[in-house]
């Protein structure tokens, strides 16, 4: 059963990918790290790099800090700061930088889990602001003894502050599978696909994960 859950999402994500060839293809990889540093509290840190124009060029190095809060057994509360190196155009490279404050809510159901994340989001860039409300949906299906659990998430990103709130700006579908390597380190791996006006975006990314 474990196998055939695998083989099947694997199989939805080249299918995604096969279906998508007029994109742009980008990887994006994350080293991510988070220390418990009292009771229901947790600080994180990660540093990202991503590719585009189908891995030709680099397009951003990112640096993000934040602090996670366990309210109850089924609401985390997040906040977090970002800062973006970005390659614009022609290869002039230049910075912008954002906060985050979000929370999320989750149910389990042996073996799935249900989860519902909420986050505003504001990012300042050459004197522009850009405030975004992002919801995602994500289905994980993780049996106990599992070392390789698939998940499914579904992004929307809103404008706030402008008339286009109800105009989807940004939309990601996300299959992927998270494999426990030990007790302290899991990698993620997944598959993208990221749909907006401009130009929508095939991504293949890893994320390995480090509990401190």
């Amino acid at each position: 059963m474990k196998y055939r859950v695998i083989l099947l999402l694997l199989g939805s994500m080249c299918l995604s990918w096969v279906h998508a060839q007029n994109a742009d293809f980008c990887t994006w990889t994350k080293v991510k790290t988070n220390y418990e540093f009292a009771e229901d509290w947790e600080l994180i840190a990660d540093l990202e790099f991503r590719s585009k124009d189908n891995v030709r060029e680099a397009d951003r190095v990112g640096l993000n800090l934040g602090v996670n809060y366990q309210a109850w057994p089924f609401l985390q509360l997040e906040s977090s700061y970002e800062i973006h190196y970005r390659n614009r155009e022609k290869g002039v490279w230049k910075f912008r930088h954002r906060y985050k404050l979000g929370a999320q809510a989750s149910v389990k159901v042996k073996p799935w889990k249900f989860s519902l994340r909420e986050r505003i989001q504001q990012t300042f860039s050459e004197g522009d602001l850009e405030t975004r409300l992002r919801s995602r949906l994500k289905l994980d299906y993780a049996p106990e003894r599992w070392k390789i659990q698939p998940y499914f998430s579904v992004e929307f990103y809103q404008p706030i502050g402008d008339a286009a709130f109800f105009q989807l700006a940004r939309v990601r579908y996300r299959p992927g599978l998270n494999i426990d390597l030990s007790k302290s380190v899991s990698l993620d791996l997944f598959y993208c696909r990221q749909y907006e006006s401009e130009q929508s975006k095939n991504i293949f990314g890893i994320e390995l994960d480090v509990d401190l």
